[in-house]
């Protein structure tokens, strides 16, 4: 075999093992890639627990088989919210922690909103440790933490109306109102029925 013949199986064996490494790579690391979901058939997480900094944003790629909507669990900060698109499809969701958050676990809750299942409580949820909190924040946190808590407890409430479901659910009155129940009764009685706002649950 002559030298040139040498180099020209070298270079094939050479660009054949590259091809065939890259190959692998692109298996192993897919654009389908992705985490889990505890609810197979309707979300698939690119990661389903993270940590983030108090005042940052992170993008998660989220694939739903259904239309969705969501809501954030106890939160401190009007800063702490998710960019998506509640469609079926695949998605890059922005998760937003405020500057402000002081719950060091924060989670994002995903539930199946579809017209094509009907009623459905199908629910699973990302985790967001809060790294980073500022402690002057955290203080006035707690005050706040127990001014929602005690919509719960509003004198208000009703089996057509809950003052905490009310609140937790629109960001809008809570930066419009606070934890105030009179002022979101009124908002609910003037606006919150003809808009068919949520206030007996969770959204």
């Amino acid at each position: 075999m002559g030298s040139g013949e040498r180099f020209m199986k070298k270079t094939l064996t050479r660009f054949i093992g590259i091809f065939t490494a890259a190959l692998i790579l692109a298996l192993s690391f897919g654009t389908d890639a992705q985490a889990y979901s505890e609810r197979e058939g309707f979300w698939d997480f690119e990661q389903t627990v993270i940590k983030m900094d108090a005042g940052s944003t992170r993008d998660i790629r989220v694939i739903s088989n259904y239309d969705y909507t969501y809501y954030v669990g106890p939160h401190t900060s009007a800063g702490t919210y998710m960019e998506c698109t509640f469609k079926a499809g695949t998605e890059v969701v922005r998760l937003h922690i405020g500057a402000d958050e002081t719950v060091k676990n924060v989670f994002f809750h995903f539930y199946a909103d579809d017209v094509r299942l009907g009623v459905v409580d199908v629910h699973d949820c990302i985790e967001v440790y809060v790294q980073n909190i500022n402690q002057t924040a955290a203080q006035g946190g707690q005050e706040y933490r127990a001014a929602v808590e005690n919509l719960k407890k509003y004198a208000g409430n009703t089996n057509e109306f809950n003052a905490y479901y009310y609140y937790v659910n629109y960001a809008d009155l809570q930066n419009a109102f606070g934890p105030d129940g009179d002022k979101l009764l009124e908002h609910y009685n003037v606006f919150g029925k003809n808009e068919k706002r949520i206030a007996t649950r969770f959204k």
